[in-house]
């Protein structure tokens, strides 16, 4: 490109996290004024990452609707099955199940359309301030802001936050309403192979533990145990709703790879105990819990965002 300067800043999310580099190159040598220049760039570089996250929770937000109609209706015709064949206890707890995993990214998702609105008040007041005093800007800024038509970004992105706040909104409704089917449930005792159930849920929620960004090492330490008489519905929601609580809890502090040669791990552990009891066992290294949520950990929808020892 035969450039002979450049000027560049990263490009941080609102996590504060790097996600990319924006640079001005040219075939001269730069002159002084170097803030100015930096300030320009900051403010490309703020509407950059602004355009990205909205693109990424507006994608999330599609998906997850699209999904939760395509589930909410296959629930509805098996819950008529059910209803026929008087089997309503798997479905509840389906539902449940479900209703609860949706809540996650339904409250992240709410919450930070919230900050991108702000982000977004801000970037248009700033660039209003620059466009009234255009007389000390570069040709080029003055020209970029006609080009990307301001004045239609800022009537149009308005209308788009609250296309997609509505959208997160059907899904918390749809979210109540699985809630509701879930309390239809019936339950029946059968005898069960323990960890036959605990590795089904592994297999469930490999694509989360095969995250590219956080991959979570699983170690089983499997005890000789006897079949068990149980609820299988609701022992296996309790324990697949502790290893998805590990996992967040193990994406929140793995995520910016802070730990250096730590890796996040799950360790699952059974044994007999005296007297018929059996005991599960399941820990990870994420960020702990603290002592006031521990009375919490059992309360339905709620989110933590801390790993948790528990027994089962």
């Amino acid at each position: 490109m035969q450039a002979e300067s450049y000027l560049g800043i990263y490009i941080v999310d609102s996590h504060g996290k790097n996600i990319g580099y924006i640079a001005g190159l040219d075939t001269k040598p730069l002159k002084h004024n170097y803030e100015q220049k930096k300030s320009i760039l900051k403010i490309f570089a703020a509407r950059s990452v602004a355009e990205i996250e909205r693109k990424l929770v507006e994608k999330a937000l599609k998906k997850q609707n699209i999904y939760l109609q395509e589930t909410l209706e296959k629930f509805k015709k098996t819950q008529a099955q059910l209803i026929h064949a008087e089997k309503m206890s798997s479905l509840g707890e389906m539902l449940a199940g479900v209703a609860h995993e949706i809540n996650n990214p339904v409250t992240f998702i709410l919450g930070n359309l919230n900050h991108i609105d702000d982000y977004t008040k801000d970037l248009l007041n700033l660039a209003h301030i620059l466009h009234r005093n255009s007389s000390n800007l570069p040709d080029e800024v003055i020209d970029k802001i006609k080009e990307i038509e301001l004045d239609y970004i800022e009537e149009n992105l308005s209308k788009l936050l609250g296309r997609m706040r509505g959208g997160a909104n059907r899904i918390s409704k749809i979210v109540k309403s699985l809630q509701v089917f879930s309390s239809l449930d019936t339950a029946k005792v059968i005898s069960v192979d323990i960890h036959v159930i605990i590795d089904s849920i592994l297999l469930i929620i490999q694509p989360r533990l095969q995250n590219p960004l956080v991959r979570i090492q699983v170690i089983q330490y499997y005890g000789e145990l006897p079949l068990v008489n149980c609820f299988t519905n609701a022992l296996k929601q309790a324990i697949m709703n502790i290893i998805n609580n590990a996992i967040h809890a193990l994406e929140i502090k793995f995520y910016q790879n802070k730990y250096g040669v730590e890796q996040p791990k799950i360790s699952i552990r059974t044994e007999k105990l005296e007297n018929d009891w059996l005991g599960i066992y399941i820990s990870d290294n994420g960020l702990g819990i603290t002592e006031e949520n521990c009375s919490k950990i059992s309360t339905p929808f709620l989110q933590l965002n801390q790993s948790v020892k528990a027994k089962v």
